[in-house]
């Protein structure tokens, strides 16, 4: 069964690719957190201003005039900046070193810092504050969660308000100012699409790294076709343990999902990783192969809420892990196993210790 209904959650669970890509890709399905049955108060107070968290039209129109700052040629332009970044991350690293404290986490947030341009006090902040961000973005997330992520919300807004103020006055070359050029965005919207760079593109990216390179490791016969193609490379990589499991979503109308009927106002739970391991979707599914070719996969959702920072990730990951491999050849798992985090949402390391030399 590709649909199932699950009393415990309350809700319906899509585990089949074409099911679960007619719930991210088709109208008639809502991402308002405040429309999920379980969701408690405190999810009024996240920003809702930001994407993630919209419907059309006004998501329709907010993605307009925000993607411009995301395309991939206007990512590419700082490819050169993302190597040198993670050239300096990899020079610290030591014998033994744990690659999501030391790399996976602090690549990205160095990045965004940049992009940011928010110096050296904002990228404290942010390495603090992020992880709390991030909880807003737990599918199920309880009134714990969401206080967290409010709390967080309201520290990283008492530095960003100025300087969103200070870029309005004396625009510069950075993200804000871009976001400030647009003219149509206002205040609350240009902080909620800072805030959300910070949560869901510091912590997927994150993921990533750490998890491209646990299934490196665990596949040395692979790492050739990482040199060969990176680009290629990082895709399977997605697919086959990409950073998300679970996205969530009610239904603004009645649907019939593989055969299975949800009435409006129910929730739906879109199982990520299995769609991406769907055997009729992908041949040998629980197979890593950087060489595979054929049909994409959902890791960064699809439809209008496709990621925004889709290009971003993948030019980071692309990058480090690269460059990681490279510089590490005979890298391996030290003793143990990697430590996951508890989440049914991320598929995120808590730590991943390895031994950089053989």
């Amino acid at each position: 069964m590709t649909v199932t209904w699950n009393a415990g959650l309350g809700a319906h669970i899509v585990t089949g690719f074409d099911e679960a890509s007619a719930v991210l890709r088709e109208p008639g399905w809502s991402s308002d957190p405040r429309r999920s049955p379980p969701a408690p108060p405190a999810a009024r107070d996240l920003p809702l201003a930001a994407l993630l968290f919209m419907d059309p039209p006004d998501h329709t129109r907010l993605r307009r005039l925000i993607a411009p700052a995301f395309t991939p040629r206007a990512v590419e332009r700082i490819r050169p900046r993302v190597a040198s970044i993670v050239d300096a991350a990899l020079d610290t690293l030591e014998e033994t070193a744990d690659l999501v404290a030391d790399l996976g986490h602090l690549v990205p947030l160095a990045i965004i810092a940049e992009l940011l341009d928010a110096g050296t006090d904002g990228a404290e902040l942010f390495r603090a504050e992020t992880p709390r961000l991030a909880r807003m973005l737990e599918v199920g997330a309880g009134a714990d969660d969401f206080a967290e992520a409010v709390d967080a919300f309201a520290a990283v807004t008492l530095f960003l308000v100025p300087l969103i103020d200070e870029r309005r006055r004396h625009p510069g070359d950075d993200f804000i100012s871009a976001l400030l050029a647009v003219g149509d965005l206002t205040v609350d919207e240009v902080l909620a699409t800072t805030v959300l760079l910070l949560a869901a593109g510091h912590e997927t990216t994150a993921n990533l790294i750490g998890n491209g390179a646990l299934a490196l490791m665990r596949h040395p016969r692979q790492l050739p076709h990482l040199f060969t193609d990176p680009a290629r490379a990082v895709e399977e990589l997605l697919r086959h343990m990409g950073p998300v499991r679970l996205v969530g979503r009610v239904a603004l109308t009645g649907h019939l999902l593989g055969g299975h009927p949800i009435r409006a106002g129910e929730q739906v739970l879109v199982r990520i990783d299995a769609a991406d391991r769907d055997p009729r979707r992908f041949p040998d599914p629980d197979r890593l192969d950087l060489t595979r070719s054929g049909p994409s996969h959902l890791a960064f959702g699809g439809g209008a809420h496709f990621c925004l920072g889709a290009a971003l990730a993948r030019l980071e990951a692309q990058e480090t892990l690269t460059r990681l491999f490279a510089r590490f050849p005979a890298m391996t798992p030290a003793t143990g196993t990697p430590r996951w985090r508890d989440s049914t949402t991320f598929r995120a390391l808590t730590a991943l210790p390895v031994r950089t030399a053989a």
